[in-house]
C-alpha cells in the first residue's frame, strides 16, 4: 500500500502579513522576509523526491512554491481552489476589528461560507494527491511505496484542512507561521496523522519521506 506524504506550506511573509491585516484574496507579492522565506524553503526540500507542487494561484504562493519546484525538481501546478479565503471588502482589515464588528469573520457578510471552503480545499487535497500518484516513476517496490506531494498555500487553507483530516487536533494551539512546513502521512485506515506542525526553515528539522 502506498504512503502519502502531504507537506502544507504556508506562503511567505507579505507587507499584509507584517501589518497583521487579513489578506484573503489581495494578490500582494512577498516582502523581502518572504522571499529569504521562500528561498529557504527551496534549500530545505532539495533532497525530497516530490511527484508534485500544487501552489494556490495568488502570487505570494507562486512565488514560494517556485524555489520548491526548482530545487526538488517537481513541476508546479497552479490550483484555483487552494486560493485564499474570501473576505470581500474586510480584506485588509484587522481581524480584530472584524470580530469587534461581527463576532466572527463566519458572521461577516459575504465572507465566503466555511462549508463551501471546506469543501473545494479538501477536493484540491485529494486531486493533488492523484495527480502526483498519476505522475509518480514506477520503479522497485520500496521506491513505489512513499509518495511526496507539495501544496503552496494559505493560513485559512491549511487550517481548514487540519480541522477535516484531523478533527481532535486543538487547531488554537497550532502555529502556522509565514514560510512553514507542516507533513501529514497516510494512514492504514484510510486516515491521516501529522508528522510536523508549523516548522520552519530555522527549527533545524527537515521534511522527508521516511517516518
Amino acid at each position: 500500500m502506498t504512503e502519502v506524504q502531504v507537506f502544507l506550506v504556508r506562503h511567505g511573509e507579505t507587507a499584509l502579513n507584517a501589518a497583521g491585516v487579513l489578506r484573503g484574496q489581495l494578490d500582494v507579492p512577498l516582502d523581502a522576509t518572504g522571499e529569504a522565506e521562500a528561498l529557504a524553503l527551496g534549500a530545505l526540500f532539495r533532497e525530497v523526491p516530490l511527484s508534485a507542487v500544487v501552489s494556490s494561484p495568488l502570487r505570494r504562493a507562486t512565488d514560494t512554491a517556485r524555489p520548491i519546484a526548482s530545487s526538488s525538481g517537481a513541476p508546479v501546478e497552479i490550483d484555483d481552489r487552494l486560493r485564499d479565503r474570501y473576505y470581500g471588502k474586510w480584506a485588509g482589515h484587522s481581524l480584530e476589528q472584524v470580530e469587534e464588528r461581527f463576532g466572527s469573520v463566519d458572521a461577516v457578510p459575504f465572507v465566503e461560507a466555511r462549508r463551501l471552503l471546506e469543501a473545494r480545499v479538501e477536493e484540491a487535497f485529494l486531486d493533488a494527491i492523484a495527480a502526483g500518484a498519476a505522475r509518480s516513476p514506477r520503479g522497485t517496490p520500496s521506491e513505489a511505496q512513499q509518495l511526496g506531494v507539495v501544496l503552496v498555500t494559505h493560513d485559512a487553507v491549511i487550517r481548514t484542512l487540519l480541522g477535516r483530516l484531523l478533527p481532535a487536533l486543538n487547531l488554537a494551539t497550532v502555529d502556522l507561521p509565514t514560510g512553514s512546513w507542516t507533513q501529514l502521512v497516510s494512514t492504514p485506515t484510510g486516515g491521516w496523522e501529522a508528522l510536523h506542525l508549523g516548522e520552519i526553515p530555522t527549527s533545524g528539522r527537515r521534511p522527508t519521506l521516511s517516518a
